[in-house]
């Protein structure tokens, strides 16, 4: 082959109607020999370091949770340490572990809430300054997955701290008992 017979090995074809996908594939196998068809997705997919780097950065997401449970869960810990005097007296004039419980977790849900709409709002807002040449995509599927596991991690984080808050002693807790 000379330099003179240039020979194109990739053609982008834009669909104006995505769904007509199999009717130009068929038409296009037909008119061209030896033709290999391929979506965005597919051709993206096949980039070589493709797949490692799409396993790092899942690994890096998993342990992000996992620190995200560590510090929601240290955070809520600290919240529960402060309050042994309140829950004590709470303990000491008659109210049940059950709802000790269920008033932790009730304000564990709300700070939770609270936290990931406005950190959600935020990164949306700063997701907007992105240049376009930035390669970070915010779709539906992702944003619902990320909101759906950051409002369970905070349960999840605070539950050493709920089952801290129900084996608090009312007598230890003020102080009347060694």
């Amino acid at each position: 082959m000379n330099s003179s017979n240039a020979v194109a090995n990739v053609i982008l074809v834009r669909l104006t109607n995505p769904e007509e996908i199999d009717l130009v594939t068929q038409r296009l196998t037909a008119q061209v020999k030896n033709i290999e068809i391929a979506t965005r997705q597919t051709a993206i997919e096949a980039l070589p370091g493709y797949s490692a780097q799409q396993s790092t950065l899942n690994t890096q997401g998993g342990f992000t949770l996992f620190i995200g449970v560590l510090v929601i869960g240290g955070f809520f810990q600290i919240q529960i340490l402060q309050k042994v005097a309140q829950i004590g007296v709470l303990k000491a004039i008659g109210t049940a572990n059950p709802l000790v419980a269920a008033s932790s977790v009730i304000q564990i849900v709300v700070v939770t809430v609270i936290g990931v709409a406005i950190g959600g709002l935020l990164a949306y807002l700063f997701s907007l300054t992105f240049p376009p040449t930035v390669p970070i995509v915010f779709n539906g599927t992702t944003s619902l997955f990320a909101v759906i596991a950051l409002l369970l991690i905070g349960p999840l984080g605070g539950l050493a701290s709920i089952q801290y808050a129900v084996r608090i002693e009312p007598l230890k807790a003020l102080g009347l008992s060694s």
